[in-house]
């Protein structure tokens, strides 16, 4: 997998790109500093759908004049949607790093940056002044999204419905922090994370049911769509357009069956993210999708091997070969960032995931047919609530397991490199011997 001469230059003037960028054309904070800790005033639009948590909203207003972007946390009770003016009230915070359960350092004030956030007012007092001054495309996507989420909630059952709506669009503010605990003791708080890798299963699952009735390229075609639906009912976040464009290198690989052509695309594309904003490199989510998409690319002609005998009805043996790979790429990326080594992650995720491309398929049916009838919805929405309820017992189960997961604290970043020029390395040598 030699880059040529013109992949070489592409690359250089990426980094060039990025590096230009991110020291001349990237926000940077306005001098608030001398009203930390006072009660301030900001007028703004708020410029993202509310995401709705257990306890409260978190929005982000953004000033008219564009210079800052403030996260203000809200009542659940009060009514506030993309594009609104309002006026918040409250004490101008700068955001904080905390420890984790697991004892980790989660560093929030970068995570924050990355998406331009510098300050947080709490406890904030909001007043809409106006409504409809958003972009028109976005308040119709996030409408559609919303809507959606409604017709799933109405149908399915509380814990249910919050599953599936982690699944679909990635949305996790109605989980508990007990539920989140579990998913990330079992291993499986990837499958309620809109990644590369989950938008994958999805569209791969998709490809398999139509494969049976119609022809490769046709069924591709019908999973390159899927993807762009998910996309579009995401809102066409930045993580969903990340997810999507990770997910349909993917399917390039299996239409044209050249998976060093989308190795190619991968690096190429991650590149492109990177020269677009430098700072993408530090977010988790990013990080998960190449990784994870790296590993079913070119770890999973490898784990293959050690399930052979497994039956590959519906696909089976290769969907928990790439589960396997998935599993092996990413693990060094989550402990290093988590500081969770579960045990039962292989078990919990190869009785899960089979079942995850029909879970969503049936869900996302149940939000799409809800946007004509609630009725006709019902029949999907059984054998939706039957199958989250599965991955809900399955979650519960192996989270009941004493020491179902291990607490490192400690796990050195070099460690993490070494580990990856290892799997690099592994995954080249498997590449070579099939190329030949």
């Amino acid at each position: 997998m030699r880059p040529s001469k013109k992949e070489i230059s592409l690359i250089f003037i990426l980094i060039i790109i990025a590096i230009v960028r991110y020291l001349f054309f990237l926000p940077v904070p306005p001098p608030y500093e001398g009203v930390i800790g006072q009660n301030v005033v900001f007028e703004g639009i708020v410029s993202e759908p509310p995401d709705v948590r257990v306890s409260n909203k978190r929005i982000v207003i953004t000033k008219e004049e564009g210079d800052v972007n403030i996260l203000a946390i809200i009542p659940l009770t009060v009514p506030v949607s993309y594009g609104d003016i309002a006026r918040v009230t409250g004490e101008l915070e700068t955001p904080e790093n905390f420890m984790t359960d697991a004892g980790k350092e989660f560093n929030y004030e970068r995570y924050l940056a990355n998406q331009d956030i510098y300050f947080i007012i709490k406890n904030a007092e909001i007043e809409v002044l106006s409504h409809g001054h958003g972009n028109y495309v976005k308040s119709l996507l996030f409408k559609l999204r919303d809507v959606f989420i409604r017709n799933i909630n109405k149908v399915i059952g509380k814990g249910q419905s919050d599953l599936a709506n982690g699944l679909i669009l990635g949305v996790r503010g109605g989980f508990s922090n007990e539920l989140r605990d579990k998913f990330i003791s079992t291993g499986t708080i990837h499958i309620v994370a809109l990644s590369g890798y989950n938008v994958t299963i999805v569209a791969e699952g998709v490809m398999k049911v139509f494969g049976l009735i119609l022809a490769q390229t046709a069924s591709i075609i019908l999973g390159i769509v899927t993807i762009v639906l998910f996309v579009i009912l995401a809102g066409a976040s930045a993580t969903a357009v990340r997810a999507g464009i990770m997910a349909g290198i993917v399917l390039f690989a299996r239409m044209t069956g050249r998976t060093y052509d989308a190795g190619r695309a991968l690096f190429i594309a991650a590149l492109i993210m990177v020269a677009y904003d430098l700072r993408i490199v530090t977010d988790i989510s990013f990080q998960l999708s190449f990784i994870a998409t790296f590993g079913v690319l070119f770890v999973t002609p490898k784990t293959i091997k050690w399930v052979k005998f497994l039956p590959n009805i519906f696909g089976f043996r290769e969907l928990v070969a790439t589960t396997l790979a998935a599993t092996i790429t990413v693990l060094p990326i989550l402990l290093y960032s988590t500081g969770v080594l579960s045990i039962v992650s292989i078990p919990a995720n190869i009785l899960i995931l089979p079942i995850i491309p029909i879970t969503m398929f049936m869900s996302f049916i149940v939000g799409v047919v809800g946007l004509v009838s609630t009725t006709l919805s019902i029949p999907f929405a059984y054998i939706s609530h039957l199958l989250l309820s599965y991955i809900l017992s399955i979650v519960d189960l192996f989270a009941s397991i004493p020491f179902a997961s291990v607490i490192i604290k400690k796990f050195p970043i070099v460690l993490v490199i070494v580990l990856y020029i290892i799997i690099v390395w592994w995954s080249m040598k498997k590449s070579k011997r099939i190329e030949k």
